[in-house]
């Protein structure tokens, strides 16, 4: 036999446990209210971007900006200036004193030459530059470094770098790739005495004022005339009486020898 269901107002518990879940729901409806309206009026900025956008660090205008003065540096020979503009691992293939001096005993072949930036391609923190001198173009390689660009020296540089100075200049000489070196401001020249014959000078040989004076002893009398035959022991001389090692010159003299040109 069943009960039938009661009827009547909720006890007083159940009546408190709503209005408590009214309330709550009321409060975070409220707060997320107030986020969605603080977010939009107020957007979070955006992290700094390094990609290769118009203006920024990785774009070409910066790369040029920061390209240029190195190689004005090094086209105009201050080459101090240059390695300081190399990045810090690349410093340490050559030191400054060192490269520097490479220079000083084996100068480039046209100095004082401006290169121009003819094109720039970035691909990441590396940026390789081709730059025009003249009818030459020649590629130099960047990498981004402590908030600027610095040139990175190529593979074939790096391996030339390992041998000591003297060395490097030494076969650049011998291939042609030097230039005249500059005398250095102050260096002595060498001179010789102004009379090398000069019997005041300790060493010089004393020329005798006749060598053929027969007054001067051990002096050896020479033949008024050494193709006379009537002075004894004296030879006949040739007809060319010239040195041995030099060709004999023709006895036409209008006849023009071979290999020369009018």
């Amino acid at each position: 036999m069943g009960y039938p269901p009661q009827y009547g107002q909720p006890s007083r518990g159940e009546t408190g446990r709503g209005l408590v879940v009214m309330v709550v729901m009321a409060v975070g409806l409220a707060i997320g209210t107030v986020i969605t309206v603080f977010m939009v009026f107020n957007p979070p900025s955006s992290p700094p971007s390094t990609s290769s956008t118009p203006g920024g660090e990785h774009s070409e205008t910066s790369v040029r900006q920061a390209v240029q003065p190195a190689l004005d540096a090094y086209s105009s020979g201050s080459y101090g200036d240059f390695w300081d503009l190399w990045t810090t691992e690349a410093q340490g293939l050559i030191a400054r004193e060192e490269y520097v001096r490479l220079f000083e005993i084996c100068p480039p072949i046209l100095p004082n030459s401006p290169l121009t930036i003819a094109g720039v391609t970035i691909t990441g923190d590396n940026a390789r530059v081709e730059a025009t001198r003249l009818d030459d173009a020649t590629d130099f390689d960047f990498a981004f470094e402590s908030g600027t660009w610095r040139y990175e020296p190529s593979a074939e540089e790096r391996l030339t770098y390992q041998a000591p100075v003297d060395r490097i200049a030494e076969q650049r000489r011998a291939m042609g790739f030097c230039g005249a070196v500059t005398p250095t401001p102050g260096a002595p020249t060498p001179t010789g005495p102004a009379n090398p014959i000069d019997p005041t000078v300790p060493g010089n040989p004393t020329v005798p004022s006749s060598p053929a004076d027969p007054s001067v002893p051990g002096v050896p009398t020479v033949p008024t005339n050494p193709a006379d035959p009537s002075v004894p022991g004296a030879p006949t001389a040739p007809a060319n009486p010239g040195d041995p090692l030099v060709p004999t010159v023709p006895t036409n003299p209008t006849t023009q020898p071979p290999g020369f040109l009018e």
